[in-house]
């Protein structure tokens, strides 16, 4: 099971009588806003904090098995409904928390990206959003990192039609993706990860190579002395790679 140690200044997952990361699940609603996790984690540190933002507006969208999937929408300043929005969907929000409310973007963070049932609860949240919001280019962003990245990667594979794009922040495909790479064409896949995250950065490049040969669009970014977990690059630096994808997609009706 997982233990939750919380401080005023954020929280620490701690990992106890575990035999496999297949034998838990987390899904944490709500914890005190953070500066948290300057340091570096190890590898094996799970990167899976759900925090919500008090100023989101928080949705249950109906899944299946009457799942009820808890999903947090931030519209950005100005938000016109009339107007197409580039759209980040995510199972935490870490890397955005302080500023979650960016130009140009429609900002998701969704239980449906998350947990044994990611694969089937994702795709109510991104039919639930075609059918309240515009969405510029007719696809959406996806982003996770550290461990709950494969389970980003899977939704993107299982569902390549309505995914423009995977960003992995110290993130990777499961083990067991190698051979359905393939469903990737047509996504763009931005690998990011810190210089001193040794097992992630190595991860990072096979992963990229192996696209690569199999004419997959992909970048990978080495941060210059960037650890596991990388403050440097939150909130306004990652949106400005984010807008990098978005230009570089071809000019199609919204």
């Amino acid at each position: 099971m997982l233990s939750l140690l919380a401080t005023e200044r954020g929280a620490i997952l701690v990992k106890r009588n575990v035999a496999t990361v297949g034998s838990y699940q987390i899904i944490m609603r709500r914890f005190i806003r953070t500066t948290l996790l300057s340091a570096s984690f190890s590898a094996a540190t799970l990167l899976l904090a759900q925090p919500q933002s008090l100023d989101a507006e928080t949705f249950k969208i109906d899944g299946p098995r009457g799942a009820r999937i808890e999903t947090e929408v931030h519209l950005p300043p100005d938000f016109d409904a009339a107007q197409p929005y580039s759209v980040l969907v995510s199972p935490g929000d870490y890397y955005w928390q302080d500023r979650p409310s960016q130009p140009g973007w429609i900002v998701v963070v969704s239980e449906g990206l998350w947990g044994d049932q990611r694969v089937a609860n994702s795709k109510p949240v991104l039919d639930w959003l075609r059918s309240r919001y515009r969405i510029r280019h007719d696809g959406f962003h996806l982003a996770g990192w550290s461990a709950n990245s494969a389970g980003v990667f899977e939704v993107a594979m299982t569902y390549p039609k309505d995914v423009l794009s995977v960003t992995g922040i110290a993130g990777m495909p499961g083990r067991d993706s190698e051979d359905d790479l393939g469903k990737l064409a047509g996504i763009h896949v931005q690998f990011i990860v810190g210089e001193k995250d040794r097992y992630w950065r190595q991860g990072s490049e096979r992963w990229h190579e192996l696209m690569q040969k199999q004419g997959i669009s992909t970048t990978l970014e080495i941060v210059p002395k960037g650890e596991h977990v990388m403050p440097e690059i939150a909130n306004e630096p990652l949106f400005e790679r984010l807008n990098r994808l978005v230009e570089a997609i071809p000019s199609t009706a919204d």
